[in-house]
Order: C-alpha cells, then structure tokens, then sequence
C-alpha cells in the first residue's frame, strides 16, 4: 500500500538534534544579511521552446539566473559547482525555490513539468525519477525555469526545461561515461550506468542503460481506534515489516541528422523493465504474510522533423504494461483471509503534433499550433480463491485534441508580454467537454538589477486510470482496502505568480494557487466493519497562498551558501467527505540551508552540507507533525578530472519519515514509518571529453504506479 502525502506534509517530531540545525540556520541567515552583489547574463539558444525576444543583460560577476522574458534561466552547471550530484534527477532539485516530494517536483505549489531541450514526454513520478536519474549530471548545460508555461511549449503549469550540451567541432568522435553506485539505508542498493555519445558531420548518436538491483526494508507501526455504529471500540494495533527485493533495466537511443541548423530529423526510442517481490510480514492484532510480485515494460518511440521555415511536426508511440500478482493469508480479529489476486494494467498511447512560429517585425512574435493524443486503457482484476466477482474488467478510450495560439511583444526590454489562448476537447466513456486555458506571463523591467514577473494561468488535471476503476487491493494483511473510485471527476486550477528578481540572483516570489475538485487519497475507517478503506475523492476546493525568499551568497572563494525560506497557508474544504465533512486551514514555514566548501582547491576536494526544517501541517484530515533533515556529501574529482568520487551520508538524525496522525470526528488512526540514515559511494569515468545530447519524456502520468 502507498501512503501519498503531499509537499505540504512534513515528519517525525522536533527532535534535539533538529534544533542544533536551528541554530546552524540562524548563523547561516545572519551571513546572508550583507551586500547583495551584481551578475552579468546569458542568452537563450535560437532554437529553445522560448519566444526569441532580446533577454536583459546584467554585468557583473558571473550569474547563477539571467530573466529572459517569462523565463528565469539558471547556469546549472555553476549552481552544481562541487556538489554531490551524480545525474539530473538530483541536479533539478537544487534549482532555487524547487520542493522535491516522493519523486515530484514542486514549485510555488505547484507541480512541476520537465522537458529536455524542449520536448517533453510524460511520465509517472516513478518512471520520470528512473530516466532523470539515468542521466549523467555531465550532460547539463542550463535550465530554463517558468512558472506558467505558455501554448506553444505544449505545456500547462509550471515548467522546467533541461537544456542539455551539444556537441562542438572539437570533440572527439566518441565520448562517454560510466557510473557505479552504492547506498545503503537498513539494506543495499546498487546501480551500473553507462553513456555514450558519438557525433560525426551531420549525423549523432547517443545511447544510455542503467541497471539499478538491490533491497529495501521497512517498518511501518499502525495503531486505529476503531469505532463502529453498534457502539463498540476495537483497538488494533499491527506492526509490519516489509522486505523489497527489485531489478530494473533502463535504456534508451536517440538519433539526429543535422541538414542544415533548423532542418532537422529526430529520433529516440525508449525502454524500461522492472521487477520487484515483496515481502510483507504481520503481528500483533493482525498476523500474516503478503508475497506481492510486480513487474513493468516501458517501450516510447518519437520522431520529430523541424523544418527551416519554422514548422515543427511530431508522431509519438508509449506502449505501458504492469501486472502485478498478490497472494495474502492473515489472520484479523474478523476472521482469516486468504487472497490469490492477479491484477493488469496495459496503455497504449499515441499522440501527434504541428507546430509553426514566426518572428515578426518590432519585436512581435507569433505561434500557434495543434496536437492530439488518443489512449487506451486495459485494466484487470482476478481474484482466483475468493468469494467475489471473478474477474473485473475495464476498456477506456481517451481523446483529447488541442489547439492553441500566442504571441509576444517586446517594448525596449522595459516591458515583455507573453500571451497564449489554448482550446481543448476532451472525450472519455465519463467527460465531454470543451476547455479554455488562457496563459498570461507579463515581465517589467525597472533596471537590469531589478527585475519583476508576474504569471497567470489555468489548468486541468486527470486522475491515474487505476484510481477510476472499480477495483479494490489489499493491504495490512487485509484490514486496509484501497478501493478504485470511477465517478472521479477532473480538478481545474487557476494560479497567479508575482516573482521579483534583484541582483540577478536573489529571488523573492509570492503565489496564490485555487484548485476546484481537488482530488486525493485519504483513508476513512468504515463504521459498519472493521476496515479501512483508501479512496481517491473529490474536494470542493483547495487554496494556497505562499511567499518564498531565495538568498545565495559566498563567502570568499571557500564557502558557497544559499537559504531559501518558505510560508504557506493552506486551505481543504470536502462537503462530502463520507458523514464527517472538514474544512481546515493551516499555516506553516520552512527553512532550507545549502552549503558547499572547497577543502581544497588543489586536490579538487568539497564538502556539502544541507539542511531543512518544516513546522506542522495539515493534509485532508491528516495532522503531519513538524519535520527536519541533514545530508553530508564529500566530492573529490581526480585523474585529471576524468574521474569524480562522490562519498554522503542523507538524514544523519533520521527524521525525514511521514508519520500522520488523524484525530479528527471520530476517526482515530496513527502511522509510525521506519527512518534510517542513508549511506553512499559513487564513481564516475569519463571518457572522450563526454558531453551529452537531447533527451525527453514519455506521457504516463497517469499510470498506476
């Protein structure tokens, strides 16, 4: 079972190790309160998703951001200068004001889209962190962050583009890395990657596996009050421990002929197998076992072809197949229960796109464009031993097409107007409906060291097709029930994002995000019997207002430290929460502090030290206490910087697990994860004087994971 809480949650209580980062994050902000220093800029490529508008120069030192239009730009590989970071998933995470939760990524609230060299491809939070972290950080150039992306990148919300290296006449006609990795939580995991690069005239070649193996442990404590409508009260109170063993195999080929720089032709294909067997064991009220075997085949194929003239077509093919096989037997203080289920899920996805733009004469831009996406959903559940319903099936056909329109205009690099006007049609066996979603992103600038942005956009979000079926899967030795809900209904958002960039790298941003019929899995223990059942439920609404404050500062040439400090107020309201309704609000902060030594310049020796703190919030009915962490990382790069060795130790007081409690109108439940620190080794060779080329992302977001 997979317990979802979002980035405003928070973990275990404030312990006394936590408050010695209290004071390590005070010395750190009183350092911070000093001259803010001025930055010089860079420029975006002719071909990124970005409008070609002239970009705001600042001189100075060189810049870690440079605002070019709606777009804040970030020298990535500077950001990252002597940092633990081995591939791009955790590259991302550094980017200032970036939230990192369960695999997501997080900004001003919202959840983040990311695209490499401007195409994207989406995928499930898990499937993403797979391929992000499959990527060799060496690949990075720069990333281009917006807050609300317009039409023409074919993008809704918030959006990070990965601008990855291209090659130059100087390299060599192969390059290439490999990496081996090992961390150790309670057991080890290990992981062998390898990627090449091989360019030749007009014609490039790039190729990347990853083999990731090893074991995960857990232990999660689950005590419920349980009250039940003929007046009597069970106390249940279950220990489990859990045991994953996995394998998993990532691999991915691209290729590019060059005719000319905007005649282009693009190809990559992308695949992914993973298995995994768990092993849940149970005592106290409930004893059992649960043997739950997974597996899952990923197979994306995409072409692209840009032509001179400015159009840009595309075909793409996602072939997604997960079944998974579940065999329970326990004892529950209603009975024994003995379970052979067999559960599938197969999508097919295709989706097919045009796209023109055109530069136009004082400074106006113009693009438009359409696209279609059509998928298939297979879903299916057997119970084989059990008095049910056989076997449960589910076809769903999705189409949705779009059409958009934009355009920009620069008056003297003072004021920059970015406008896009989206239609979109939606067909599913449950929806039909026409949707509008304008995009509004205006930039004013006062001086180049003074620099405003403000976003306004809308969107609409699709719940996971396993969550819309009406299937139900065990877990907890039988007494929890996550049960499938097909009456689900779409969320549509509306956000706003006021950004002020000062010095060129100093960042302020206030936001304020509504979401109509926000949807989330919350549990509820049913009256009527004993269990509890995870469902997927609408809300009348969800609303957040925050503010952020981003403060880099070096101190000299040894110590290189940013404090990003965030407040959030909250508020969920669900008049049709089963009979308890809520409607809560809360408000809490949190701290980060990032910090890289340079030990010693000459043996290319630094040191990281991370932390974060985050009082108590709130999430649907859940209460998450307060929660903090601390991460140590050594890097030593050698053999004449071919080789890089990366040595960390994440959650040194291990107090980064969710532990929810609920109390709240009869609903009595808390949940204890296990927390151990992490330890671990890395190695990366290069060879070739590697750099790396374009990759992207596939579109299962919404796959059971």
């Amino acid at each position: 079972m997979k317990i979802t809480i979002h980035a405003t949650s928070v973990k275990q209580p404030l312990r006394f190790s936590i408050m010695l980062k209290l004071v390590f994050l005070a010395i750190a902000l009183l350092s911070h309160l000093t001259v803010f220093s001025q930055d010089e800029s860079d420029s975006l490529p002719k071909d990124s998703i970005m409008y070609e508008i002239p970009e705001v120069l600042v001189k100075g030192e060189r810049p870690i951001a440079v605002v070019n239009g709606s777009v804040i730009t970030y020298d990535l590989p500077r950001l990252l200068e002597n940092k633990v970071v081995d591939n791009i998933y955790d590259a991302i995470k550094e980017l200032p004001g970036v939230v990192e939760n369960e695999g997501q990524y997080q900004l001003a609230g919202r959840k983040v889209t990311i695209s490499l060299n401007g195409q994207v491809m989406t995928l499930t939070p898990d499937q993403m962190l797979s391929l992000l972290k499959s990527l060799p950080v060496s690949r990075l150039d720069k990333a281009d962050v917006m807050y609300s992306a317009p039409a023409k990148t074919q993008v809704r919300g918030a959006l990070i583009n990965i601008r990855l290296k291209k090659e130059t006449s100087k390299e060599s006609l192969l390059n290439g890395e490999i990496n081996l990795a090992y961390n150790q939580k309670h057991n080890a995991m290990f992981g062998e990657r390898g990627a090449m690069y091989y360019h030749k005239g007009k014609f490039s070649l790039d190729a990347m596996y990853l083999h990731g193996h090893g074991k995960e442990y857990g232990v999660t404590d689950e005590d419920s009050h349980h009250s039940l409508n003929n007046g009597t009260v069970h106390d249940i109170k279950n220990h489990q421990t859990q045991l994953s063993k996995s394998f998993g195999h990532n691999y991915r080929l691209g290729a590019e002929f060059d005719f000319t720089e905007k005649h282009k032709l693009l190809f990559a294909y992308q695949g992914a197998y993973n298995h995994r067997d768990v092993t849940n064991d149970y005592t106290g009220n409930i004893v059992g076992n649960t043997l739950t075997i997974y597996h899952n085949w990923l197979h994306n194929i995409r072409l692209d072809y840009q032509i001179p003239f400015g159009i840009k077509i595309g075909a793409e093919a996602t072939y997604y197949h997960n079944p998974m096989k579940q065999n329970l037997n326990s004892v529950t203080p209603t009975g024994n229960l003995n379970l052979l289920a067999d559960n599938d899920q197969r999508i097919n996805v295709w989706r097919y796109y045009l796209s023109q733009e055109h530069q136009l004469k004082n400074n106006w831009s113009l693009n438009y464009g359409a696209w279609h996406k059509q998928s298939v959903n297979h879903s299916r559940q057997a119970y084989l031993n059990q008095n049910v319903t056989p076997v449960s099936y589910l076809r769903q056909k999705e189409d949705v097409v779009n059409a958009y329109v934009g355009f920009g205009k620069n008056w003297t690099n003072k004021l920059i107007l970015d406008a896009s006007l989206s239609a979109e049609y939606y067909h599913s066996p449950q929806w039909h409906k026409w949707n509008i979603y304008p995009t509004l992103n205006i930039t004013y600038v006062h001086n180049p060291n003074n620099i405003w942005l403000i976003n306004f956009s809308t969107d609409r979000a699709y719940p996971e097709y396993w969550a819309m079926n009406d299937f139900t899967v065990y877990g907890n030795g039988g007494y929890d029930e996550i049960v499938g809900n097909p009456y689900l209904k779409p969320a549509n958002s509306y956000q706003t994002q006021l950004a002020w960039v000062l010095k060129n790298k100093y960042q302020f941003v206030a936001w304020f995000n509504y979401i109509d019929n926000y949807f989330m899995q919350t549990p509820y223990q049913r009256p009527d019997r004993l269990a509890i059942m995870f469902r997927t439920l609408n809300s009348n609404f969800q609303q957040q207002a925050g503010v952020q404050a981003v403060l880099p500062h070096k101190f000299g040439s040894w110590l290189d430290s940013r404090l990003t400090l965030t407040g959030v107020w909250m508020h969920e309201k669900n008049d049709e929460f089963y009979d308890i309704p809520f409607n809560r609000a809360i408000f809490y902060g949190m701290a980060q502090i990032n910090n890289v030594a340079m030990l010693s310049k000459k043996s290319n020796l630094s040191l990281t030290v991370d932390g974060m703190i985050r009082s108590k919030a709130k999430q649907a009915i859940y209460d998450l206490p307060g929660s903090g962490n601390l991460n140590l990382g050594l890097r030593w790069q050698f053999w004449k910087k071919q080789a890089i060795l990366h040595v960390f130790c994440n959650d040194i007081f291990e107090t980064s697990s969710i532990s929810p409690e609920i109390d709240f109108k009869g609903q009595n439940l808390n949940m204890h994860f296990s927390c151990y620190r992490q330890l671990g080794l890395s190695l990366t060779i290069k060879f070739g004087a590697y750099q790396e080329k374009k990759h992207k992302e596939v579109d299962t977001s919404r796959f059971r994971k």
